[in-house]
């Protein structure tokens, strides 16, 4: 059994998780506040978890269930953004070279159309975009892998169409 207690061993393991933190923050979190502070609560969120790891499943499926868990503790605290918000907050990022080419349009839509699927879907899809497998997103969510695969494919299915519609 892994005892995670040093506070050595927790820094680490968030340094070496926080790009995944950060995605997740950004795809559960439109608005760049509270997309910081998600990432931040994430964070602690892992922090303070990491002494109660079992290995009951891998670490990193661990770590992943605490961020999801956090993210829609999130959503239930803090109102949807609406469309006109995410307009604003689109049109206040300051333009960068990357930004300019398609590809980072096209991460832009991705982004966007992302939020815009239900929970249930958005969660598969966001744990997918991460690398996970069918078995890890199970565990992650605590659902069956049936139920995995037909979430993504749900949410392939929406996605195709609001990313149809953007173009």
């Amino acid at each position: 059994m892994v005892n995670i207690t040093k506070d050595t061993e927790k820094e680490e393991l968030i340094a070496q998780f926080w790009p995944q933190i950060s995605r997740a923050a950004a795809g559960y979190e439109n608005r760049p506040a509270l997309s910081d502070e998600l990432a931040q609560e994430m964070a602690l969120s892992v922090w303070r978890s990491l002494e109660g790891f079992n290995d009951q499943c891998s670490l990193s499926t661990y770590i992943y269930r605490v961020i999801h868990n956090t993210a829609i503790d999130h959503i239930r605290r803090h109102s949807k953004i609406s469309e006109d918000e995410l307009d604003e907050a689109m049109l206040c990022e300051s333009p960068t070279p990357e930004k300019n080419t398609l590809q980072a349009q096209r991460q832009k839509q991705l982004i966007v159309a992302v939020n815009q699927l239900p929970l249930s879907l958005r969660q598969v899809m966001l744990l997918k975009l991460e690398d996970l497998n069918n078995i890890e997103m199970s565990e992650v969510l605590g659902i069956s892998e049936a139920n995995v695969g037909v979430r993504l494919h749900r949410a392939k299915e929406q996605l195709s169409k609001l990313l149809a519609g953007m173009n």
